[in-house]
Order: structure tokens, then C-alpha cells, then sequence
């Protein structure tokens, strides 16, 4: 007994060594490796569809009108912004088949972008003292999914991220004692155009931060490798260059690597 609360006190003082140990390397990576380039390329086309729900007959009318130049330029612009912050200057280089790439020189790709509109059920559920009753709503979704490859000298993995951008949905509920009765209200903000590119504006900066954070983190991982650490679970870390602080990242909240 005594040997295992030992294994564990240690593997805990590990751990927390560990995690103090890439705190400072990414501190390190911020405030060292400045003066990075990247060339950026993103397709000059989206994969656009709209697809039917056969459970409501009809389709979202949200991306009637929707012109995929325009979302692509916006999210391009977008992330150059962004990267800017993060001390990333986006370039596009005179000789594309001669983009020099190393640690301060990086080529990102945006090798493919679906872009789907649907219908998708929200069941919203509503507790009593004796009952649960749920209500189902058919909301509009924009749905967009996309692949990035990156280059700093070798080719890393492709990393997917995807996001949805819904209807706003509020509901309330009101119990009258005396008729022993639940009144239920919601209200719909229904998608417009308009908000599908300023999603692709917010979808750019997000790009941009999930690109510094895995390039951060890669060099992370390596010099941690080089400290006979690396067979630790680590959590990501993602950087805020606005408030110039490290956070560990949330589930979810990052690229996810295709496995092949």
C-alpha cells in the first residue's frame, strides 16, 4: 500500500513538473520565434450544398444567394488579420512553386472547404416537480468543414476543424398554480445571408489561432521529446495574443488531426 501512494505522489510531482515544463516552453516560443512568414493559399472554390430533411419535407433557404467568392475572401482576410496578431506576417510569394519553409517560414494551405446548409432538430426539454415534456423546433444550420495542410519544413498532418452556425433559440415557461398549468414560449432569430459572412470572418480568425497554437504546441511537444517527457497526455495549450496569456485548451477547442 505504502509503495503504491509512493507511484502515485511521484507520478502527480511528474505530471505537475510537466506541465510547469511546457508553460515555459510555449512562453519561450511566443516571445522568441518572432518574424514568422507564411504563405497562405486558400481554394479558390468551397464545396457548397444544401441538403433536404426528409423529416420536416423541406430545405434551409439561408444560402440562397450565397456567393462562396465572397465568404472565401472574407474568411482569407480574416485570417491574414488575425495571424497579424500573432506576430505572423501572411505573405504571398512571388514564385509559388519556390515558397522557402522552416520554423519562421511556414506554407498553409486550405486544401479543401465544405460548406453545408440543413435543417437539424433541437429538442428543448422542460422539467416539472412530476413531469418532463420536450418540444421539438427544426432550426436552419450552416455547417462548414475544413482541411488545412502545413508546411514548416516537412508536411505535417492534415488538421480538420468543423463548426456550425445555427438559429438563435430562446424559450421560457411560466406555471400558473391556480390552473395547474405550464405556459411554454420560445423565440427563433432566424439565420440570415448576412450572418453566414460574418461567420466566415469569425471562422478566419479562428483559423489563424488554431494555426499558431498547433505550431506552438508542435514546438512544444518536440523539446519536451528532447527531455525524455513526451510520454505524458498533455493537454494543448492556446495562446491569447490580445491579452498575452496561456491557457490549456478545452476539449474541442483546436484542430484534430486526420489520421491515415
Amino acid at each position: 500500500m505504502k509503495k503504491l501512494k509512493y507511484f502515485i505522489g511521484l507520478l502527480c510531482i511528474l505530471a505537475m513538473s510537466s506541465c510547469r515544463t511546457d508553460l515555459k516552453l510555449a512562453k519561450a516560443y511566443v516571445a522568441e520565434r518572432t518574424g514568422i512568414q507564411a504563405a497562405v493559399y486558400f481554394p479558390e472554390q468551397a464545396e457548397v450544398k444544401v441538403e433536404f430533411n426528409t423529416q420536416y419535407g423541406r430545405q434551409t433557404e439561408v444560402l440562397n444567394g450565397f456567393s462562396q467568392d465572397l465568404f472565401l475572401d472574407l474568411a482569407y482576410n480574416a485570417y491574414a488579420d488575425a495571424m497579424q496578431d500573432y506576430g505572423v506576417t501572411v505573405y504571398v510569394p512571388e514564385d509559388i512553386d519556390n515558397v522557402p519553409v522552416d520554423s519562421v517560414h511556414w506554407l498553409v494551405m486550405l486544401s479543401r472547404m465544405e460548406v453545408s446548409g440543413r435543417i437539424t432538430e433541437y429538442e428543448d426539454y422542460l422539467f416539472s416537480d412530476t413531469d418532463e415534456y420536450s418540444y421539438k423546433h427544426p432550426l436552419n444550420t450552416v455547417n462548414v468543414a475544413s482541411w488545412f495542410e502545413i508546411n514548416d519544413g516537412a508536411w505535417h498532418p492534415v488538421q480538420f476543424c468543423e463548426h456550425n452556425l445555427i438559429d438563435g433559440f430562446n424559450s421560457t415557461t411560466d406555471y400558473s398554480f391556480w390552473e395547474n398549468k405550464i405556459d411554454y414560449n420560445y423565440t427563433i432569430d432566424t439565420l440570415e445571408l448576412k450572418d453566414v459572412y460574418n461567420y466566415a470572418v469569425y471562422l478566419g480568425k479562428l483559423y489563424a489561432g488554431y494555426t499558431y497554437d498547433y505550431m506552438m504546441n508542435g514546438y512544444v511537444d518536440a523539446e519536451l521529446k528532447k527531455q525524455n517527457m513526451d510520454y505524458w497526455d498533455r493537454f494543448p495549450l492556446r495562446y491569447d495574443p490580445y491579452k498575452k496569456q496561456l491557457r490549456y485548451a478545452e476539449d474541442g477547442d483546436g484542430f484534430v488531426e486526420i489520421k491515415e
